[in-house]
């Protein structure tokens, strides 16, 4: 079978076998997500932040960063210096090696369920977006460049007068999408949103070592514009499912809720369940969240907080 078949293929390993054969291997993985596990990327010079991730199912291997693609056989090729034939055997002796613990323990979690939204919507709606004035003129209002506005497929509804936001799971899997008008704030989200399932803009920064945590997609996307790896809950009343989804992708969280009462209730849910993994960053009061700041204000966010660590840590 060649490599181009063997791709469109699903579910030619298990779990357990990728990772004896990335072991056997000697690679080292660095996280482990739902579907991937995650380690650095040995194509190009990776060494702070994994950015390499390898499908625990289908073995195949992307990097966020230098957009390198491999399947399994490449990767044993390349990490252990054996040659094709000996790859594929070596793969095969891993697939003998039954963890009978790990086999009942994956047949005993149940997989989320998810339900596809018509992409084709959402690419209407962005497409309206890039050609209307007013949408145009919404976001450079609310200080959203045209790089973001194609980045997260923002789109535009004329009928409705409304912004759209696609929303993306972890797997990234399009769910739906929430819209605010361009005048007031009336808010619609597509029907049976699994809101308390997702975080906004996971699906694109999963794989870095710490995250700054907001309430508003909006203001996830001005922290992303000045390199600030952000997701956002999409409200202040924060699920433990996504608790679970922060614990679980990230070991450094930093939390910036809103400058109201709102805010305060997850700050405190927030630190209760996870303790001392967040740090808060209180906004100044002149500020109400993110989307009345400057991008140079938001800049010293990171900068301040970070300088203060070396300054304790020193």
């Amino acid at each position: 079978m060649d490599i181009r078949n063997r791709r469109n293929q699903t579910n030619l390993y298990t779990a357990s076998q990728v990772k004896r054969v990335l072991s056997g291997s000697g690679v080292t993985v660095e996280k482990e997500a739902e579907s991937e596990y995650i380690v650095f990327c040995p194509f190009h010079s990776n060494h702070r932040t994994p950015a390499g991730e390898i499908n625990k199912y289908t073995g195949l291997f992307f990097c966020f960063s230098c957009g390198k693609t491999a399947d399994l056989i490449e990767l044993v090729m390349h990490f252990s210096n054996r040659t094709y034939f000996e790859s594929v055997r070596f793969i095969k002796s891993k697939e003998v090696e039954i963890d009978i613990l790990s086999d009942v323990n994956s047949k005993l979690v149940q997989k989320e369920e998810w339900t596809e939204f018509d992409i084709s919507v959402v690419q209407r709606l962005h497409e309206q977006a890039l050609h209307s004035e007013r949408a145009k003129d919404y976001f450079i209002k609310r200080k959203i460049t045209k790089e973001s506005v194609v980045k997260f497929k923002l789109g535009y509804s004329e009928n409705q007068d409304m912004i759209s936001i696609p929303i993306f799971n972890h797997e990234n899997l399009c769910v739906g999408f929430v819209a605010r008008s361009v005048e007031g704030k009336d808010f619609k989200n597509t029907p049976k949103l699994p809101k308390s399932k997702l975080l906004f803009n996971l699906n694109k920064i999963k794989t870095a070592s710490k995250v700054y945590v907001v309430e508003s997609s909006f203001d996830a996307i001005r922290l992303d514009q000045v390199g600030i790896p952000a997701v956002a809950t999409l409200g202040a009343n924060i699920s433990s499912r996504q608790i679970e989804l922060l614990e679980k992708y990230f070991s450094d969280i930093f939390l910036i809720a809103d400058n109201d009462e709102a805010g305060a209730k997850m700050t405190s849910k927030l630190t209760e369940s996870l303790g001392h993994k967040v740090s808060i960053i209180k906004l100044n009061d002149q500020y109400k969240d993110i989307g009345d700041m400057e991008d140079s204000d938001i800049i010293k966010l990171d900068v301040n907080f970070e300088s203060s660590i070396l300054e304790v840590l020193s």
